[in-house]
C-alpha cells in the first residue's frame, strides 16, 4: 500500500479495530491494513447505487418445489 492515503487509511483501520476491541499483532498490522484497503475498494463494486439490494447473492434464493408423493 503506497500513496497519499496510506496514513488516513491506517488511522481508520486502527480506530475501527479499537472500537471493535480486536487486538492486531504488530507483525500482522501492515498486511491487515493492506487487506482492509483492498476490501474497502471492493465495497464500491458490491454496493453500487444502481443495483437494488435484492440483486445481492445473499438476498437471492430459491426454494425447490416439493414434488407430490
Amino acid at each position: 500500500m503506497t500513496g497519499p492515503n496510506k496514513q488516513p487509511l491506517a488511522a481508520e483501520f486502527d480506530l475501527m479495530m479499537a472500537r471493535a476491541g480486536v487486538p492486531v499483532p504488530t507483525g500482522w498490522r501492515a498486511g491487515a491494513i493492506a487487506s482492509y484497503a483492498e476490501l474497502s475498494a471492493l465495497i464500491g463494486l458490491l454496493r453500487s447505487a444502481d443495483r437494488p439490494v435484492s440483486s445481492e447473492p445473499s438476498a437471492v434464493y430459491r426454494m425447490p418445489k416439493e414434488s407430490g408423493g
